[in-house]
């Protein structure tokens, strides 16, 4: 039968400095990766910081987490605060307090919920997302479900867009370039110049 190789990591400070060429399993109170990994990384912490490539997976639940490193596939998390400032991809699954997509940071699709959502990278498949206020300032490629307290729009959805919220603000760099269906607690809502194609 196959055997996977793992390695398992745990203490109050884990530092991560020398690649990795298996799968990496990681407890800690603060866990830092200064290395590559080559496989998945499975981690949970308090504070962890990823500073350096992870070519496959990365299942990730802590209080804060800070991905400034590459990601070759996906990456699933549940935690309090998570800053993503690389590209990744494959997917994004998070279910956390804050998610941040920083600009310049290009991911596949994404799966939100939690409190506050910021997008100001680029989603080249669809975006998901139940939230208490979503922003979002960089491009998505595909279709957007986007349902919760505040939704603030200054970037550019190419596909459908479903937008529901008890407030919609539609910046003046918004562009929307297919249909819209809406809905607020304020009622009709003027998406004119901002729509390029189809109707709201």
């Amino acid at each position: 039968m196959p055997v996977s190789a793992l390695r398992i990591e745990y203490g109050n400070n884990i530092i991560i400095t020398r690649p990795v060429y298996e799968n990496l399993y990681i407890a800690g109170g603060n866990v830092t990766v200064n290395a590559p990994v080559h496989g998945d990384l499975v981690i949970a912490g308090g504070t962890i910081v990823i500073n350096d490539t992870v070519f496959n997976d990365i299942l990730l639940a802590g209080g804060r987490a800070f991905l400034n490193g590459f990601v070759g596939d996906d990456i699933r998390c549940a935690g309090g605060e998570l800053h993503i400032s690389k590209n990744v991809m494959e997917d994004v699954v998070v279910a956390g307090g804050q998610l941040f997509i920083d600009k310049g940071v290009t991911i596949g699709n994404l799966l939100a919920t939690g409190g506050n959502i910021t997008v100001d990278g680029n989603v080249n498949g669809e975006v998901k997302s139940a939230f208490g206020e979503l922003l979002i300032n960089g491009n998505i490629s595909k279709d957007a479900d986007c349902r919760g307290g505040k939704i603030t729009i200054n970037g550019r959805i190419d596909g459908k867009s479903v937008l529901a919220a008890s407030d919609i603000i539609i910046g003046n760099n918004a562009v929307f370039e297919n249909d819209i269906r809406y809905w607020n607690r304020k009622g009709k809502l003027d998406f004119k110049p901002n729509i390029k194609n189809g109707n709201a």
